[in-house]
């Protein structure tokens, strides 16, 4: 159920003629309340009589005022809707260069290109692809001679020539891509006409990666996405454009983005209808604005009811892109801030004392499952399918929201307790039926959790953190579980809140404690670093991290929290010279815009090198805001600090993330490394990932390290660190001080017979 903004105006008539009276000087006063109608039906009579002649010049006035105000709302959207085309267009085109980049800068391409398997390859890997690869539809690789050796449209070979397929600007695109000579500007897109329309096509020599100059072979990969309907459509919905249409020519009523050729030469557009919202406007008001001119009293009243209509015009606007910002673009509904202002602002009507509101959070059980198996595409239109069809078969008065991942919320007003039983019916009769998503039929389960309360006694928030435990607890149930939260879960957030104020309270006394792990050279079996970890043993014993780091970040705490192992950290760290000193940072952290000053406040204090410390980040920070976290990152590297992307491999990053960020190190993530013994497959994953991102220049540590074997895997696959348990646990500042500096062999990290490792006491 969607939000609906109003904004409440009083009738003109109440709006002016009560408050307004005129002298016979002809000055406009303000008379006090409480006028009889004979008051008011004589300041009528004599404001238009005085205001004959001020009338016609005010009309003359008000129409320029108005023309110019639907002109330049006109103005102002065709502007939004052209550079939102034009946006939509350079996205396009830079995720196609980016795919094509990415192909043909590839050591492994450029190596089959002499392979007595060429062909096999070429069509295993680009050929097939075509069929169903939503970046691209149709590859084509073209030989130094012009001949193609490869071309393939929706995985099937092509028997036309390209110089036949395409139009003549394929040949000055490939030309263009032959003719770069650096790593900037050589991969080349542009749209194409084609015979089946229109194409944007990127082209890039087929070259290997690590190599600053291109061979002298000209190999030329060729990648295109036909502009078909369904191209037309993703793009309209991935960018919020309505009724956007591919167009041979600018038509009348719409704005549109030109499709440039390689030469700049216009094939196409991409246009939107104009939607002129101040012509909008003025016809809604025109009747009004004649009639007023036909009576002088009805003039003025027009006069007024102009502005107040191009004031509603202007709030319907911000209420549009209000909206925008209070619903979910992937399936319309509403928001998590959209749900929470939602509710907060409402006022159910006609309800006695009892109202009761109950919020039911439904979460998709074996969501990630779909998504591993058809694809992110088919899992997006499965939630907007859920969304749809929870709007359309709940009964009046529920609220829908999607407040993250696949987990929705529904808000539901009763009048009294007892409709809980009836919203759990119909929500399980919405999952009843299998989903269609194209040619898939796919059952879905969920698991909901209920909170319950009388509406005037309850905080949302606190509503939500109730209905979240209850949730916590069908999920970790049987598939399809219905928890309702109810007086036993209490306890439970009565102990949330009690370890919340201990947290305060440990804070506020410093004993959140850092505890060190050696991180250990792969090759000489020294140590050369260590990674802290923060510690809390209160007073009913230790609490494991993953319990009161996200009850710091719920409540705020993070802030001080990881200000105080980074100083720990570094005040200990600077008693260990040369050492490098690596501590984990919150996403939270992260989002503050103060935290790379606060990070050089630190070293200052307690001149530390900035080169010896390395701030972690796990991935999800990459992905949740990306923009954010690049800006980020860049302020902290400015400083000398190191920034390594901590537990890679567990789900979100990838190659272009690495590229992207431009981080210091990659510490793979512990699950790579777990089964290597038993599974060969797992091991030749393990394999690969060291060389790959040793191939994009990123030292490597490997984390989870828990035998000889696989400390001697990692290292021969490349690993230049390791770190685990069979080398070290975490341990006190002073434990690892006695360690670290006595006379005699370090065996604590050292591990006999391991080949490398240096067999000379420490200094």
């Amino acid at each position: 159920m969607s939000l609906n903004l109003r904004v409440r105006v009083n009738h003109p008539y109440a709006t002016f003629f009560p408050f307004m009276s005129f002298s016979m000087a002809g000055g406009v006063q303000l008379p006090p309340l409480g006028s009889t109608g004979r008051q008011k039906r004589t300041v009528i009579i004599t404001a238009v009589l005085l205001s004959l002649g001020v009338a016609a010049a005010l009309g003359v006035f008000v129409s320029g005022a108005i023309y110019s105000i639907v002109r330049t709302a006109d103005e102002l959207e065709e502007a939004r809707a052209a550079g939102a085309a034009a946006s939509a267009l350079e996205s396009l085109r830079s995720q196609m260069a980016g795919t094509v980049r990415d192909n043909a800068f590839w050591d492994e391409a450029y190596r089959q290109l002499t392979s007595p398997i060429r062909d096999a390859w070429l069509i295993e890997n680009w050929g097939v692809p075509t069929l169903d690869y939503p970046l691209y539809d149709m590859a084509l690789v073209i030989g130094p001679d012009d001949k193609p050796l490869l071309h393939y449209r929706y995985g099937k070979s092509v028997d036309m020539r390209p110089s036949e397929f395409f139009d003549s600007s394929l040949a000055r695109l490939v030309e263009r891509a032959r003719a770069a000579d650096g790593l900037q500007g050589d991969v080349h897109a542009s749209f194409i006409r084609t015979v089946h329309g229109i194409a944007l096509v990127a082209a890039a020599r087929i070259r290997p990666f690590i190599q600053a100059i291109p061979p002298p072979d000209s190999h030329i990969l060729i990648f295109a996405k036909d502009l078909d309907a369904n191209a037309i459509n993703e793009t309209a919905q991935k960018f919020n454009l309505p009724r956007l249409q591919l167009t041979d020519a600018l038509m009348d009523g719409t704005v549109a983005a030109p499709l440039k050729d390689v030469d700049g030469n216009t094939v196409g557009f991409l246009s939107l209808p104009s939607e002129k919202p101040g012509t909008r406007s003025y016809e809604r008001v025109r009747l009004l604005i004649f009639g007023a001119a036909a009576i002088l009293l009805l003039l003025i009243i027009g006069i007024g009811l102009i502005g107040l209509l191009s004031v509603r015009s202007l709030a319907k606007e911000e209420a549009r892109a209000r909206r925008n910002a209070l619903h979910d673009h992937l399936t319309g509904v509403l928001n998590r801030p959209g749900l929470t202002e939602y509710v907060e602002h409402l006022a159910p009507p006609d309800m006695c004392s009892s109202a009761m509101i109950g919020l039911y959070l439904v979460d998709i059980d074996g969501f990630k499952a779909i998504n591993d198996l058809w694809g992110q595409q088919v899992g997006d239109k499965l939630l907007g399918a859920v969304a749809a069809r929870l709007t359309k078969d709940l009964p009046p008065g529920t609220t829908i929201s999607r407040l993250d991942g696949d987990e929705f919320a529904i808000v539901s007003l009763a009048d009294a307790a007892g409709k809980v039983a009836h919203l759990q019916s119909a929500i399980s009769e919405v999952f009843a039926e299998p989903f269609k998503i194209g040619r898939r039929e796919i059952e879905v389960g969920v698991s909901v959790g209920v909170a319950e309360a009388a509406f005037s006694e309850t905080k949302f928030h606190d509503l939500l953190r109730q209905a979240e435990m209850a949730l916590h607890h069908a999920k970790h149930g049987s598939d399809g579980a219905t928890v309702v939260f109810g007086p036993h879960f209490e306890a439970e957030l009565s102990e949330q809140a009690k370890l919340e104020q201990q947290l305060i309270a440990a804070l506020d006394r410093r004993q959140i404690k850092v505890a060190f792990q050696p991180v250990v050279d792969a090759r000489s079996g020294d140590i050369c670093g260590v990674e802290g970890l923060a510690r809390w043993n209160s007073e009913s014993g230790p609490i494991a991290p993953d319990v009161f780091i996200p009850v710091a970040e719920r409540a705020g705490l993070i802030g001080l929290l990881g200000s105080q192992v980074l100083e720990e950290a570094i005040v200990q760290g600077s008693q260990w010279p040369g050492l490098q000193i690596a501590v984990n940072v919150s996403p939270l952290q992260l989002r503050n815009r103060y935290f790379a000053g606060s990070l050089k406040a630190l070293l200052d204090k307690f001149a530390f090198e900035p080169h010896r410390l390395t701030i972690e980040l796990t991935e999800g920070v990459l992905i949740s805001n990306a923009d954010q976290a690049k800006r980020s990152i860049s302020e902290i590297k400015a400083l000398g600090i190191k920034v390594a992307l901590d537990d890679f491999g567990s789900g979100f990053a990838s190659i272009g993330s690495l590229r992207q960020f431009c981080f210091d190190r990659v510490k793979l993530d512990k699950s790579l490394v777990a089964n290597i013994e038993h599974n060969p497959r797992d091991a030749e994953v393990l394999d690969a990932t060291i060389k790959l991102v040793n191939a994009l220049g990123l030292p490597v540590t490997v984390e989870g390290i828990e035998n000889r074997h696989q400390a001697e895997f990692a290292r021969e696959a490349g690993s230049q660190q390791l770190q685990g348990y069979w080398f070290s646990k975490p341990m006190s500042k002073e434990e690892l001080t006695e360690r670290l500096f006595r006379r005699d062999r370090l065996r604590e990290f050292r591990v006999d017979g391991y080949d490398a490792i240096a067999d000379e006491p420490l200094g």
